[in-house]
């Protein structure tokens, strides 16, 4: 596991550690689950707006502020998902209680859902989890910080937005090179 603090230094870290985690694979599919019901877990749906709307990144992006991917519906969308896209990564996005508030990690192997049980183990190639309020027995839903989950949201969305602009001028050099060849 990476974990990455929310300088630009280390904005740069995590989307090259992206990068190459996500360059052998076809284009990614990035699974955005939470709901925004409660700001601790909004920061995936958020990070969806601005992936699709402000970046416009060339990738799939599942979940949003219009359609929450949560425990109710996660199985549904991951089976959607496998059918359409059977051979791309899939990168978890998550919201995460622990002792590193504002925080991002990043992990292989995705696993979803703030503590809850889900009827799967894992979900995807790789996860990353923006790290939004601490752990506490008695964890208070409305006691995250909107500020907290908007400047992980921007820092990955930035990071995310650098590694699909690169993977796909790779893709375009690698179908140049293949049409000169031919």
């Amino acid at each position: 596991m990476e974990q990455f603090d929310l300088s630009e230094k280390s904005l740069k870290q995590f989307g090259l550690s992206l990068l190459q985690k996500l360059r052998k694979y076809e284009m990614p599919i990035f699974l955005c689950v939470g709901s925004d019901k409660y700001v601790c877990d909004s920061l995936a749906p958020i990070i969806s707006e601005m992936l699709t709307k402000k970046y416009n990144i060339p990738a799939y992006v599942y979940g949003g502020l219009d359609y929450n991917i949560n425990a109710n519906n996660l199985i549904q969308a991951l089976s959607y998902i496998e059918t359409e896209h059977p051979n791309n990564p899939k990168v978890l996005i998550d919201a995460t209680l622990g002792d590193n508030v504002g925080k991002v990690l990043l992990t292989s192997g995705s696993y979803a859902g703030m503590g809850k049980v889900l009827p799967i183990k894992k979900i995807g190639n790789f996860s990353i989890l923006g790290v939004v309020n601490h752990k506490y027995k008695t964890f208070d839903l409305n006691s995250t910080k909107l500020k907290t989950v908007l400047e992980i949201a921007k820092f990955i969305s930035k990071g995310i937005a650098m590694v699909c602009e690169q993977l796909y001028k790779e893709k375009l050099q690698r179908k140049l090179s293949l049409t000169k060849v031919i």
